[in-house]
């Protein structure tokens, strides 16, 4: 019971780091401000390391409850797009460690975009297990 409880809770740290390092990324990249820039990649670095404690807790917590088909298809999109988030991101700070060269900076703008529709995604995902299947709730809970 207490993994489901907790994965809602901490979850939003890692999204709000993943979310604003994007924006900062994107905008210091496009307005050439290297300060801000160079914050985007910090929230992402920072954020893209809380994404397997989040994980795996959300792994824990899907343990603990009762999966019914009502969600079940919510709950395989939420670890889907959870699982590509993380995937896009650590190629995306992969990508920070080549050479510089308008081939990398091309991925790396095409890929924040994808990063921030996966993070978004699994976040609507989650709110709707939240919200509009009431989980976890007492009656889920084995």
């Amino acid at each position: 019971m207490f993994f489901s409880l907790v994965h809602p809770l901490i979850v939003h740290f890692p999204m709000a780091l993943l979310v604003s390092g994007t924006m900062f990324r994107l905008f210091g990249k496009i307005q050439k401000e290297e300060a801000i820039s160079d914050a985007g990649r910090f929230n992402l670095i920072f954020g893209f390391w809380t994404i397997p404690p989040a994980f795996l807790i959300g792994l824990l917590g899907k343990n603990e409850i009762e999966i019914k088909p009502s969600f079940q298809w919510f709950i395989d999109s939420h670890f889907l797009y959870a699982s590509l988030a993380f995937i896009i991101f650590g190629i995306i700070l992969g990508l920070d460690r080549l050479p510089k060269n308008n081939w990398t900076a091309f991925s790396h703008y095409l890929l924040c975009i994808a990063g921030l529709a996966a993070i978004l995604a699994t976040g609507f995902f989650g709110g709707e297990l939240v919200h509009r299947f009431e989980l976890p709730n007492f009656q889920s809970l084995n």
